[in-house]
Parts: structure tokens; C-alpha cells; sequence
């Protein structure tokens, strides 16, 4: 099952803002600054492409509950974690940097000592469906 990320709009507008504003600079500089071809490639690298990069990583956060793994994908990166390494989940509203754009949290302990934070939209379902399929969680 596919579970998109919870989006809080504060911090959607928190990344947003800057995203839009630097594009507007970034193209404002290059249309109307006379300048080199490599200050051209700097300026749109710096004022696009990343800005992009991180919308991409924004607008493609979600989590798969497969057979035998949980997928978290956050823009182009991807990470699997086994279900029979899972050993405990919660909810939580820890703010610390992860692939979730809530802080309506779900933290998965797997292996001995990993851990990883997501904010699925319905955080009760995917608690549930996980418990399900993981008979090893502590809680």
C-alpha cells in the first residue's frame, strides 16, 4: 500500500517562499545582469536547479508498504527497511530532519540501533497495516 506524506502547511510555506524567491532572483539576474556565460551556469545553478531539486523532493514523499519492506521515497532518494527488522513504532511530533513533511510523526526503530521518522496522512492506517504485518513490534 502507497501512503503520501502528511504535508503541514507552515512548512510547506516555510519552503516554498524561499523556493519561489530565489527562482525570481535567479531569473531576474540572468535576464537582466550582463554577464559571463559561467556566471550565467553558477546563477542558474544556484537560483533553479536546486530550488527544483528540492520541490521534486517535496512533491515525491511517500512511503510502500510492500510484501517483506517498507520503501520511504523522498524525491530521488530511496531507502528500504526489511519489516522483520522492525522492532518498535510510534507516533511522535520530533522535529529532527527526516523524509516527512509533518511533524505528525511515525518513529520506526528497525535493526539494533536505526531509526527513522515519516509522517504518512493517515498515520492511525498506516500504524495499523504495519502492526499487521510486523508480529515482532514491541509497541
Amino acid at each position: 500500500m502507497k501512503y503520501p506524506s502528511k504535508q503541514d502547511w507552515w512548512i510547506i510555506l516555510l519552503a516554498w517562499i524561499p523556493m519561489v524567491a530565489t527562482i525570481g532572483l535567479g531569473l531576474f539576474t540572468m535576464v537582466e545582469k550582463a554577464s559571463t556565460l559561467s556566471e550565467q551556469i553558477l546563477v542558474f545553478t544556484s537560483c533553479i536547479v536546486v530550488p527544483l531539486f528540492f520541490l521534486w523532493m517535496m512533491i515525491t514523499t511517500y512511503y510502500l508498504i510492500e510484501e517483506e519492506t517498507l520503501v520511504i521515497r523522498f524525491g530521488p532518494f530511496k531507502k528500504s527497511v526489511p519489516l522483520a527488522s522492525i522492532t518498535s513504532i510510534r507516533k511522535t511530533r520530533n522535529p529532527m530532519s527526516s523524509p516527512a513533511l509533518s511533524l505528525k510523526r511515525i518513529e520506526i526503530l528497525y535493526n539494533r540501533y536505526d531509526m527513522v521518522l515519516i509522517s504518512p496522512k493517515d498515520r492511525d492506517a498506516f500504524i495499523q497495516v504495519l502492526s499487521e504485518r510486523c508480529e515482532q513490534l514491541t509497541s
